[in-house]
């Protein structure tokens, strides 16, 4: 476990100041991505009881769960209207759907920064490297020149390796924002058909 922990240690000295850079955005990327996770897989919010709705929208007492919620929210009031209900299924949309959106730009902007971040890890590398071969020949110039190839490559592996994962945690998160869309839409088409027959 020691020897482990020392090459780490080891790989992002050799890395250079990069790696601490790549180091912040893998910690941003991940905590942003996990809080995202946790965000769109809280509550029930998907299709699994549509066949309640109905009787939920007529009956919004004894609604249960986010969907519940929804719907308590949406038919609230005596003065009822198509538009009213509109409105206040844009502001769910607005609480749900575009707090998901706004996740998903961060994470895709933290995902591609880190090979970005990377490249310039191995620009900064070669021109060791160069910086080496124009020394001359000797010790020396050899240990610069293997220590620019060992930034060059360590850096743009850690910007792959940081990217990679970030990728598929977006991937479950734009996944679960559509189909809580598409859910909204679902329940809102229900509340409409159901609380406003006589004008369809």
């Amino acid at each position: 476990m020691q020897e482990n922990v020392q090459a780490v240690i080891d790989i992002f000295a050799e890395g250079g100041w990069v790696m601490v850079v790549l180091a912040s955005v893998a910690a941003m990327l991940y905590i942003t991505s996990v809080a995202s996770v946790i965000f769109v897989m809280k509550g029930n919010l998907t299709n699994s009881k549509r066949d309640q709705w109905e009787h939920w929208i007529q009956n919004p007492e004894e609604a249960t769960g986010r969907v519940g919620e929804i719907i308590k929210y949406a038919v609230h009031g005596p003065r009822l209207s198509v538009k009213r209900v509109q409105r206040r299924f844009d502001e769910i949309f607005d609480v749900l759907v575009r707090t998901i959106d706004q996740r998903l730009i961060i994470i895709s902007t933290l995902i591609a920064a880190a090979p970005m971040t990377g490249l310039l890890g191995t620009v900064l590398g070669m021109l060791a490297m160069f910086d080496g071969l124009s020394a001359g020949g000797g010790k020396q110039s050899m240990e610069m020149i293997a220590a620019g190839m060992r930034e060059a490559l360590f850096t743009t592996l850690t910007g792959l390796v940081v990217a990679l994962p970030g990728m598929f945690f977006a991937l479950i998160v734009r996944q679960k924002r559509n189909e809580i869309a598409a859910v909204l839409s679902q329940i809102q088409a229900t509340v409409v058909t159901t609380k406003f027959k006589s004008i369809q």
